[in-house]
Order: C-alpha cells, then sequence, then structure tokens
C-alpha cells in the first residue's frame, strides 16, 4: 500500500484495533484435536483467558458471526472450506467482522507465503508449533494489521459503515480505495452493495460488472452479481454467475449454502443440484452438500434418493439435529413411520425438551393411529411451553381437553 493510502486513516478518523495485549479474543480453527489443545494450553500459560476452539473452516465462520474474535488462528489443512476460502469470507461478507487473522501451517514456499499474504493474512505459525514463537508471532500479526500501510483495516471500517447504514460515509471510503487501487475489484463490490441498499439496482449491476471486469476471479463478485440476477427474475443469468463463483471456490460450502437457497427459494430445485454437484463430481462431499442434496431430491417427492444422502449426512456428523430432523421429516413423509419414529427418538435423547420435535413426534404418532400418544405428549409440551398454541389446537383436534 503506498505512502498515500496511509492517508485515508487520517481523511475517516479510522479508530486503531484494541491493543495488543492478553485480553485480546483468540479462536482456534484447526482439524487436530491435539494441535487445538496445545495451542490453547500454550496461550493459557501465556495468560490469555478468552481462548475458544472449533474443527474446521465453516464452524470458524460461523464462530466468528456469533461473537468476532480479535485474532483467529486459522489451519491450511481442511479440506472446504480451506484457510484461503475463509479469509475471503471475512474480507467480504458485510455480517463478518475480520480483525488479525494467522495462518497456522506447514513450511511454505516463498510463492506460497506471497500468495497468503496477497489474501490478507497477517503472519504465519508454522507447525510444529514452538512455543516460544507463539507469543511474538501474534505481537507481529497484531502490528501488521494494526498498521497504515495495510487496507484491511480501511475496508473494515467501510463494512462497518455500510453495516450501520452510514451510506455516504461508505461510498466515499470505497471511492478512495477505488482511485488508489486501479486493479482492484474489491471496492466495486462494495459500491454495488450501497447501490442496492438504496434501490439502484442498475447501478449495483454497473459497479459488480465493474468489479468482474477489474477482477475475472474475484467469487465475491461474481456471487453478488447472481444475488442480482435473481432479484430481477433472469435466473439463467443468476445460475450463471453462481456456478462461475462455485467453481472458482470450489470447497467452500458457503457459496454452495447462499446460491441453493436463493434457487430453493425461486423453486429452481434442478438448478440447485446441478451446483451441488460440482461438488460431488469433484468428490467433495461435506456434510451440508450432502444434506443439501437431500433436502432437493425430497422436494422433488424423491424419498429413497432423499433418505439416502440424509442417512449420509447423519452418519458423517451424528450429533447434528438438523440433518436428524431432516431425516425424521423425509421418512414421515415417505410413510417410513417406524425409522421416523426413530430418528426422532434419536433426537429427543439428546435433547429432551426440544418442543418442536416433540410436536412434530405426537404428528406422526396421529399418522400411526396412536392418537393417545400423540395427545399425552402435546400435553407435554404444553406443559412446559404453555403458550405453544399449535399444540392446543392440535390437542382439540384430536378430541382432547386441555385440562
Amino acid at each position: 500500500m503506498s505512502e498515500s493510502k496511509s492517508d485515508i486513516y487520517k481523511m475517516f478518523q479510522v479508530a486503531e484495533p484494541e491493543p495488543f495485549g492478553c485480553q485480546l479474543d483468540i479462536l482456534i480453527a484447526d482439524p487436530q484435536s491435539d494441535l487445538r489443545l496445545i495451542l490453547t494450553h500454550h496461550l493459557q500459560k501465556l495468560g490469555f483467558t478468552k481462548v475458544r476452539v472449533v474443527k474446521d473452516g465453516l464452524t470458524a465462520l460461523l464462530e466468528m458471526r456469533r461473537q468476532p474474535a480479535n485474532v483467529l488462528l486459522l489451519s491450511n489443512e481442511f479440506d472446504g472450506p480451506t484457510a484461503i476460502d475463509v479469509i475471503q469470507e471475512l474480507r467480504e461478507d458485510p455480517a463478518l467482522q475480520r480483525d488479525v487473522v494467522v495462518l497456522s501451517s506447514n513450511p511454505l514456499s516463498k510463492a506460497e507465503i506471497m500468495y497468503a499474504l496477497e489474501c490478507g493474512f497477517d503472519d504465519f505459525l508454522i507447525k510444529p508449533i514452538i512455543p516460544n514463537e507463539i507469543m511474538p508471532k501474534l505481537r507481529i500479526a497484531h502490528a501488521a494489521f494494526s498498521s497504515h500501510k495495510n487496507p484491511e483495516r480501511i475496508y473494515e471500517f467501510a463494512k462497518v459503515a455500510l453495516k450501520m447504514k452510514e451510506f455516504d460515509q461508505a461510498e466515499q471510503v470505497y471511492l478512495e480505495l477505488a482511485k488508489q487501487t486501479l486493479h482492484a475489484a474489491r471496492p466495486y463490490v462494495g459500491l454495488a452493495r450501497i447501490a442496492l441498499e438504496r434501490n439502484d439496482q442498475k447501478g449495483a449491476v454497473n459497479f459488480v460488472r465493474t468489479a468482474i471486469q477489474r477482477n475475472e476471479k474475484y467469487v465475491h463478485a461474481h456471487a453478488f452479481l447472481g444475488d442480482l440476477m435473481l432479484e430481477e427474475g433472469d435466473l439463467d443469468a443468476a445460475l450463471s454467475s453462481y456456478r462461475t463463483a462455485i467453481e472458482l471456490s470450489p470447497l467452500n460450502v458457503v457459496r454452495y449454502e447462499v446460491a441453493t437457497k436463493a434457487l430453493l427459494d425461486k423453486g429452481r430445485v434442478d438448478d440447485a443440484i446441478s451446483l451441488l454437484e460440482i461438488a460431488t463430481s469433484a468428490k467433495f462431499e461435506s456434510p451440508f452438500i450432502v444434506e443439501r442434496l437431500g433436502y432437493c431430491f425430497f422436494q422433488k417427492k424423491e424419498y429413497q434418493k432423499a433418505a439416502k444422502y440424509l442417512r449420509q449426512a447423519v452418519h458423517a456428523e451424528p450429533d447434528n439435529i438438523s440433518f436428524l430432523n431432516s431425516l425424521a421429516i423425509c421418512y414421515r413423509d415417505s410413510a417410513m413411520y417406524d425409522d421416523a419414529l426413530d430418528a426422532y427418538n434419536q433426537i429427543l435423547k439428546r435433547e429432551n425438551e426440544n418442543h418442536s420435535v416433540m410436536f412434530n413426534k405426537s404428528l406422526l404418532l396421529v399418522m400411526m393411529g396412536r392418537k393417545e400418544e400423540a395427545i399425552k405428549l402435546l400435553k407435554k409440551v404444553i406443559s412446559k411451553q404453555p403458550d405453544f398454541q399449535k399444540a392446543k389446537d392440535k390437542i382439540i383436534e384430536l378430541g382432547g381437553t386441555l385440562d
């Protein structure tokens, strides 16, 4: 970043990040449980008391959305989303806060280091981890992120302004960045988001197309163009843009999630399946991909296929209540009542106060001709959640009483 760019910090009075110290909140994302334990142990010995751990990139993003961390220690050994995918999401998604990000990695070549720095990583922690290197590396990474030669905090400033609906200020920042980074797509995606917030659909499309002209491999430009085309009702163009975004980032579950949800909301089930099959053809079968395929085939009433994929998802993540619930509904609607009952019981064994599942189980019991058991279960739901009106209505419908 040129010296003139550092003036943007003064121009917009960008606040300094929280000073480096043991009060910082650290999130460790690594697939190796032993390494998570080792890092947590050494960080706590160094005085850091706010240390959280997750095992993959997708969970890291969900955790950062739930509670942002000051420092993210991110492994490069994820199957997907990869570390590169994660930092791209942190940089671009207005709902995510991007602070210090350290890549935890096996030894890297010079080219790999340059690429990682270009992607936005602030420093590296090389495996095997040497305890004495942890604190110096975190300090260096924090200093790199805090530097006025680093544009990341300016982009974060613009993202926050956009989120707070301070559109004029966000626009000024993105325009300044666009002037000073002549080949960057990122400022124009920001300008497109502002235009859309101002209900200027045409302006948003023009900005995002400019972003793609500047960098045709900028994933989020294609993804956002897909959203815009979907909003305009041009479903084929939307599908094409979503497909390009996914092909540029084929291991990023977030891209599949956003694109397929948008298409499913428009009833384009077959198009959603075609995107998910990009992953399966590449042998990338994350539990989410498999579960979403099951959901798609369920929508098509192809219950046998749906159950096959949903069972795979549950097998991969047996404690995932959402997956189990989807499987139970699939079994129920395909008249496999005993299997559905078993799935509901598995959920209630883990969450015995899940009132929605108890209600769904009661509906299943009615289908199975076990009305008295259903009424008894519904009364249990009401005793725990007195304002559950649907349960009350169902009792009356079944000829029961509320006493």
